[in-house]
């Protein structure tokens, strides 16, 4: 018989847009008005797996899991659109939530849109 797995928190997590990992320092991100986007939010380890929530500003959005738990890498997508302009300067944030984190992680940017 197996040990149990020990705890393990999870790494910072990180915003990709439309298939493009974003640079961490780099937080606006320019979008058209009526445009969609494919918003994923990934986080590589965390034993058990995370929770991945998304906010628009203080409102929930919905997200579309896909795991990779062989390899413990985590990903929420949540897609918005068609952006407004009342989207601009709007926050969109990921929240990693885990069992070993007294506070959940985040990572955020802000729309800029055009």
């Amino acid at each position: 018989m197996r040990p149990p797995r020990q705890l393990e928190p999870p790494k910072a997590p990180y915003l990709s847009v439309d298939g493009r990992r974003l640079d961490p320092g780099n937080v606006f991100v320019p979008v058209k008005e009526g445009a969609e986007l494919s918003l994923w939010c990934t986080v590589d380890g965390g034993h058990p797996a995370p929770t991945l929530s998304w906010l628009l500003d203080s409102a929930a959005l919905d997200a579309t899991r896909l795991d990779a738990p062989a390899q413990r890498h985590w990903r929420a997508e949540a897609r918005l659109g068609p952006v407004l302009r009342d989207h601009h300067n709007a926050t969109v944030t990921c929240l990693v939530s885990h069992v070993t984190l007294a506070a959940p992680l985040n990572v955020s940017l802000l729309l800029d849109v055009q």
